[in-house]
């Protein structure tokens, strides 16, 4: 189940938990038109189906949530270096804190969001980040690159295919510190 439909469900059914515990809440407190509403509903032989037909879907939806969050998302490895002893790898979530790394070295970044791609030989960095107010973005943001290309095959020997930059924010308070 993808993640978006995954929350929808999760919504729903939390949606549906909390209107169930307003209504038990209510009939514990003495109103009981509910319980003789439901009683005159499931007189009907059609509707003890629907009844039965909606319990299954959210059962088999419950079930295959709860079954879902037990999932490990697989990690994503690429190979840095082949030596005589073996092949070495990296996860690109030790990557994306290299990349978090080498951009405290520019101090008009406020805030940066490393999305990195891997593609079968090739790995691609997407960077969302905040910047100062006053500041050339053109500069800025090649500097960056320079930085995070050059850090990256410093440190783990990696080199990037591309790394695209979107300014997601401007930061006009000067008096803002920067925020990691």
């Amino acid at each position: 189940m993808s993640s978006c439909k995954g929350r929808l469900a999760m919504g729903l059914l939390s949606l549906g938990y909390v209107f169930i515990s307003i209504l038990f809440i209510l009939i514990a407190l003495g109103w009981f038109v509910p319980l003789d509403s439901f009683s005159f509903f499931l007189m009907d032989f059609n509707n003890r189906w629907i009844l039965g037909l909606t319990s299954f879907l959210v059962f088999v939806l419950t079930f295959t949530l709860f079954f879902n969050s037990f999932k490990i998302k697989p990690i994503k490895l690429t190979t840095i270096h082949n030596t005589a002893l073996g092949q070495i790898d990296i996860t690109l979530s030790a990557l994306e804190q290299l990349v978090l790394k080498a951009v405290k070295k520019i101090p008009v970044i406020q805030e940066v969001k490393p999305v990195l791609k891997l593609t079968e030989k090739n790995i691609s960095v997407l960077l969302k980040i905040k910047v100062n107010a006053d500041v050339n973005i053109p500069q800025i943001t090649a500097e960056l690159q320079h930085v995070i290309k050059e850090y990256l095959l410093e440190t783990s020997g990696t080199s990037l295919q591309e790394i695209k930059i979107q300014v997601t924010e401007i930061n006009i308070d000067p008096k803002t510190n920067r925020v990691e």
